[in-house]
């Protein structure tokens, strides 16, 4: 980020402005520093994604760094002459060493995975920093030492851990296994809470001096005392707190209300800090702190306004009637584009404003759109021919509303709010009236596609509607009687109506297509997939049946239909009774439009196909055919006059008409989509929308008693110190924090980056010998898992452990450098290794392999720890139980718990791991296979008897969970307690399960998530949110036994299940002894 030219002054609390002589410079008050440190006599911090350092007493600050991307966890060398950090120069985040008076970064790390600078080493010479590179599990990170110069990293004993400091002898690390202070979650109890651990290196044992339930985090260690942030005070604010490790008392040292603390660092004699984007230094022997004044030399040019293309970020479009003109919404800007030649027109002009969802009435007179300009999403109604202003038809002051859908005569609008009602406004006079309200929750994403149809002349609206079956129907609205009534009975999953264009027909989807797919496992289970067809209803009785008998006769040419004389009628008695499915075979249809004579709609791949993109089709009435349109199309909107087609294929769009073989003869062109963007209005509209679409969707409407008004203004006043997008997701970030829920993430957006230059990986642990790197160790998956192998693991590898690699490409691997160095850009590339069993060049020979990307490098991994963690549970149960490790509950936690599973079946019981669980569904269909009980047994003369159904196990199950398990992760031992199903054994859960969150994508294409319900069990307690589930048996991480190679979690939970085996074995009842079936025998029994 360059920030340059001109002298900022400004201090870091509120001050009066000051004018500087001919205007040259100005202050302007700055906040939101991060990843600040202290030094003997200056301060360093990051501010506008870059690295600066100023005098501690103020000033001053010189800009050190001028990178793409965002550099952070700056540390002064214990001299105070140098800065390590972490940045991504060549797209991976690495670690790096700058002079503190700038000049030429040393890169000190080569690795994909991420490199995370904590601290330098008392002695000055080395650098710890963690990463996750061996754990096998993202969410572990190891710990690193490493020569401030580069080489060699040399992996630390401390079990895992992500932020640490040194004594001042080196000879210990306070740390903490877990980043919680600055997760978007505040008030938090759950299982992510850090706890301050102190390490001995030397003795490699450890204590827990913390210990509570709260969050501790950012562990500083000055003499003989550990300052840390901490928010166990009765306000549950992150404040600074101190250990004394000689009288091993904590106490508390600040006590903001108003703000957390963010960030903290120490220097010998200091603490700097920052709590509301405001910059402290506190003097550790007074324990008295001060902001500090601040001067930066910058243009601000991140600021500044600018054009911008935005050709790319389309994702919006109306067509106008005779398709000459489309309105293109690209980030936030209507823009007004010929079809394929003319002049481009930015309707809208406001940066400040998102302008989204345009629709061009009928008559081609007026481009209806949403906008927030006054505030609050209302309609405005922009004049299609002229550059007049827009004017806004409603004031309904809040809600957020979604396509607009105009009347054929061009006199009303129809829509859907994020209440799953619909509402009809008069385009007149704004007058609104309420149509109806779904039974269930239609939710944000289903409603941006919500169906709501016009008949032709427009006295009827046709809508999709839950029922209480939770299937949909269809239903009509009569404009002239305001009359609601349900067309489909709901029997099936009925939606999405569209009118023929003469009015005697209602088309609509219907998923009744019932082809059972069995699973290929032997489990008997199916699924009824690719469902949906195509229904047509006839609207009056003698309308003649689209499927009538076809029989050639001379007909006389028929006059030209005039659409606006016709009059629709419907007749309600038994109409049901009238629909006939469709010729077009079931599939995963969707988007049904009528033409005259036929319907073009999407077919979009049918699950199993193995397709990936979706297909435009045309049924023509006439031939009763179905017959492609366009392969590869993503998008296809009607035009206005309903008469032709806007599509989106590959990148391109253009016009095309609803009928068989179509292409983009000449594409719409969108090279001229152009904006004058000025950031800091943006950047406002991000923040207003954000805190807007959570006191909108949020599931309670109380905003679980927190003063969302007040939050706005207290955060809202942080976005004029922003001078990047990365300030604005921090502040998006500490403002749904204050909700104290799960899934209220901000993340993306307009933000710098760095194109990735991938490592190529060997799936093997390096070792330094002989001042040559050696292969110390191959990293080995399951004998049965073949989704990736090590190359050194494959047949007829012609090296192994104990081999040297000299060379890559005729590269040396040089120790004074990390060995992954020459190996950057190889990610998946073909590579010649010089290798050597002495070392000895002479002795080398050259080998070709293949190496791996560093998604492979890490399944690789995760795959090894899944294998190992399977055979100490076998060893530790004497080869009774089974283990199961389930990384999510979305498809790879469903694959992973169907193959472990069903491949241990033979076992006496199960050890269900959901540690460090990602999340994806609810877990009740992983819970029904898990318990699925046994019906019947079947007897076989030629072979042992068989349980039915045959994939089941009634054995005894334990289940093992801590911190990182969320959401789905919450919701999995959720079920397995309430349906008892076992012991839980291990830490709280994270505790953000909440309930379904939806994603909504801002201005920019950044995005935020919203809660919009909650769970609650069957009786009547919510979820424990922000405190996670507890296991009936706690058993903490302790490094003390991890240090040993051994997994506490685990010894406890065989431990348990293997008592179950004892008093509550599997049962498999034994055959009954075989009957005598003559009259005899049967005579017998009476």
């Amino acid at each position: 980020m360059k920030l340059r030219t001109f002298l900022l002054s400004f201090c870091l609390v509120p001050f009066a402005l000051c004018l500087l002589p001919y205007q040259v410079s100005a202050q302007v008050p700055a906040k939101l520093m991060k990843y600040m440190d202290v030094s003997d006599n200056q301060i360093t911090f990051v501010y506008g994604g870059d690295i600066w350092v100023m005098p501690k007493s103020g000033g001053t600050a010189s800009q050190i760094t001028h990178s793409p991307g965002e550099e952070s966890w700056t540390r002064f060398s214990p001299d105070g002459k140098f800065i390590a950090y972490t940045a991504s120069y060549n797209g991976n985040a690495d670690v790096y060493v700058i002079p503190a008076t700038g000049g030429l970064p040393v890169r000190v790390t080569y690795h994909s995975f991420g490199d995370q600078l904590i601290d330098w080493h008392p002695d000055g010479k080395r650098l710890l920093f963690s990463s996750a590179r061996e754990s096998g599990r993202g969410a572990l990170a190891n710990l690193y030492l490493v020569d401030a110069a580069g080489g060699f990293p040399e992996k630390l004993k401390v079990p895992y851990a992500v932020l640490a400091s040194f004594s001042p002898d080196g000879s210990q690390l306070a740390y903490i296994t877990r980043i919680t202070e600055n997760y978007p979650f505040k008030r938090y109890r759950g299982g992510m809470a850090s706890d301050i651990i102190v390490y001995d290196l030397a003795k490699n044992s450890a204590v827990n001096i913390t210990n509570n339930n709260g969050i501790d985090g950012k562990p500083t260690w000055v003499g003989d005392k550990i300052y840390f942030l901490s928010d166990q005070d009765e306000n549950m604010r992150l404040n600074i707190w101190v250990y004394d490790t000689k009288t091993r008392q904590t106490s508390q040292i600040t006590r903001i209300k108003d703000f957390d603390i963010n960030h903290m660092s120490a220097g010998k004699t200091d603490i700097v800090f920052d709590a509301g984007g405001t910059l402290f230094l506190m003097n550790l022997a007074s324990q008295k702190y001060e902001p500090v004044d601040v001067n930066v030399v910058s243009d601000l040019s991140v600021e500044m306004p600018r054009s911008l293309n935005v050709g790319q970020q389309i994702n919006g479009a109306t067509v106008a009637p005779g398709a000459k003109r489309i309105v293109f919404q690209a980030r936030g800007e209507l823009f007004n584009v010929p079809a394929t030649e003319g002049y481009v027109i930015n309707m809208t002009r406001s940066s400040g404003a998102f302008d989204r969802d345009p629709a061009w009435s009928p008559d081609g007179k007026t481009i209806a759109f949403w906008s927030d300009r006054d505030g609050e999403w209302e309609i405005w109604l922009q004049p299609a021919t002229d550059n007049s202003q827009p004017k806004k038809l409603t004031k309904r002051g809040k809600g957020y509303g979604y396509s607009l859908n105009w009347s054929p005569d061009s006199k009303n609008i129809a829509f859907i709010d994020e209440t799953s009602t619909l509402f009809v406004i008069d385009a007149e006079n704004g007058k609104t009236r309420t149509v109806s309200h779904t039974l269930y929750a239609v939710g944000h994403g289903s409603s941006q596609g919500y169906t709501l149809a016009w008949s032709p002349d427009s006295k009827w609206l046709g809508f999709t509607k839950s029922v209480e079956n939770t299937n949909t129907a269809v239903f009509l609205y009569n404009m002239e009687t305001s009359d609601c009534k349900q067309v489909t009975s709901g029997f099936f999953n009925d939606g999405d109506p569209v009118f023929s264009t003469d009015g005697k027909y209602l088309f609509y989807l219907t998923s009744r297509s019932f082809s059972a797919l069995y699973s290929d496992m032997g489990d008997g289970t199916w699924v009824y997939p690719n469902s949906t067809q195509i229904a047509a209803i006839s609207l009056v009785k003698d309308a003649p049946s689209l499927l009538s008998p076809k029989n050639d006769e001379q007909e006389e040419k028929k006059a030209v239909k005039d659409t606006a004389k016709v009059v629709v009628k419907v007749d309600f008695e038994n109409i049901e009774s009238r629909l006939v499915i469709l010729p077009p075979k079931a599939g995963n249809i969707r988007g049904v439009m009528a033409f005259e004579g036929k319907i073009v709609y999407f077919r979009s791949p049918n699950s199993g196909s193995g397709e990936r993109s979706s297909s435009l089709v045309v049924y023509d009435f006439t031939t009763r055919e179905e017959k492609p349109v366009m392969a590869d199309v993503s998008m296809a909107i009607i035009s206005a006059d309903r008469k032709s087609l806007l599509v989106s294929s590959q990148g391109k769009y253009g016009i095309i008409q609803p009928a068989a073989a179509q292409k983009i003869d000449k594409a719409v062109p969108t090279g001229d989509l152009v904006m004058q963007l000025v950031p800091k209005e943006e950047w406002r509209q991000i923040f207003t929308d954000t805190w807007r679409r959570h006191r909108d969707f949020f599931y309670d409407p109380n905003m679980q008693g927190v003063d969302w008004n007040e939050m706005r203004s207290r955060y809202g006043a942080l976005i004029d110190y922003a001078r990047t997008r990365w300030d604005i997701n921090t502040i998006q970030g500490q403002l749904v924090s204050e909700l104290a829920a799960g899934h209220t993430y901000s993340s993306g957006g307009d933000l710098e980056s760095v194109r990735p230059v991938q490592t190529g990986f060997l799936g093997i642990d390096w070792e330094l010998s002989n001042g040559l790197y050696r292969i110390k160790r191959i990293v080995t998956p399951a004998a049965w898992d073949t989704d990736t192998r090590s190359p050194f693991d494959l047949p007829a590898a012609k090296a192994g452990v104990g081999d040297y690699i000299l060379a890559v490409n005729n590269i040396s691997l040089d120790p004074k450098m990390d060995p992954y160095a020459p190996f950057e850009g190889l990610a998946g590339k073909t590579v010649s290794l010089t290798v050597s069993k002495s070392g000895k060049t002479e002795e080398s020979e050259k080998i070709i392999i293949k190496c791996l990307t560093p998604g492979e490098e890490s399944n690789l991994r995760y795959l090894e720890w899944i294998e190992n963690n399977r055979r100490m549970v076998d060893k530790l149960s004497g080869g009774k139980l089974g283990y199961i490790y389930m990384s999510n509950t979305s498809t790879q936690g469903q694959l992973e718990l169907v193959k472990m599973y069903y491949g241990q079946l033979d076992k006496d019981g199960f050890i269900i791991d959901e540690r460090f669980n990602g999340g994806g569904a609810l877990a009740d269909r992983f819970l029904e296979l898990l318990t699925r009980p046994v019906v019947y047994n079947i007897h076989w003369r030629m072979g042992k008897a068989t349980t039915q159904p045959i994939k089941s196990n009634n054995g005894p199950k334990g289940m093992l969970i801590n911190g990182w398990a969320g959401s789905g992760g919450d919701g999995l031992p959720w079920a397995f307690q309430e349906l008892k199903a076992g012991p839980i054994v291990g830490e709280r859960t994270l505790g953000i399960l909440v309930g379904p969150a939806t994603g909504h994508s801002l201005i920019d294409g950044g995005s935020i998530t919203v809660p919009d319900g909650r769970l609650y069990d069957n009786d009547g307690h919510w979820f424990w949110e922000g405190v996670g589930v507890s296991p009936d048996f706690p058993v903490w991480d302790d490094p003390n036994i991890l240090v040993q190679g051994r997994d506490p979690q685990i010894e406890k939970v065989v431990e348990e299940v293997m008592k179950l085996v004892k008093t509550a074995p599997a049962k498999m009842t034994p055959s009954p002894k075989l009957e005598d079936r003559t009259a005899k025998g049967l005579g017998k029994k009476k």
